[in-house]
């Protein structure tokens, strides 16, 4: 049964000063960076499980599709088993316009692309509210490309710290004075 959604809100993270909040995310930043060797993206196989095992859980692996007239579209390729118990399901195989609610799927499916054209990791703070449950969680965005020009796979790790409103909030203030 579907969810019906109360409310999204979502802001991005300046990955100098509010991803710090996050020590995780940037732990994934680092790694991601340190695996560049110059270009503006690591391949995959630049990648090692066993050189991210704390944040592997929460790690998703998506393919980038790209189709006829410049559109853009996702499918997960890997889902981390933190990211299987939150969705409770496996996301290996779907697309972010299929997570519930749909708008939420939606948001995703913007916050990917807006990673692809940007071609730079991007982290977003995102609460919802549904019917069901309430939910709150940082994230961040790292391209892949394995010949160096083109994004071919996004990785996306979540936050350990989960559900917490509080921090959502003291973020969105601190988002909110810089604007």
């Amino acid at each position: 049964m579907n969810e019906i959604l109360e409310d999204i809100q979502a802001a991005e993270l300046d990955l100098d000063s509010d991803l710090a909040r996050y020590p995780d995310l940037v732990f994934a930043l680092r790694y991601w960076t340190s695996k560049c060797q110059g270009r503006f993206a690591p391949a995959r196989a630049d990648i090692d499980p066993a050189e991210i095992v704390a944040i592997l859980p929460r790690v998703l692996l998506a393919d980038v599709e790209y189709g006829a007239e410049g559109t853009v579209d996702f499918r997960y390729r890997l889902s981390g088993t933190g990211i299987c118990s939150v969705h409770q399901l496996d996301l290996t195989g779907l697309r972010p316009s299929a997570l519930e609610p749909p708008p939420y799927g939606k948001l995703v499916n913007i916050q990917y692309r807006q990673a692809v054209e940007r071609r730079r990791p991007l982290a977003h703070v995102i609460a919802l509210q549904t019917d069901k449950k309430s939910r709150s969680y940082a994230r961040i965005i790292l391209p892949l490309s394995s010949d160096g020009t083109m994004i071919d796979k996004l990785m996306m790790v979540d936050s350990e710290t989960q559900n917490l409103l509080q921090e959502f909030l003291e973020t969105i203030a601190v988002i909110a004075k810089r604007a």
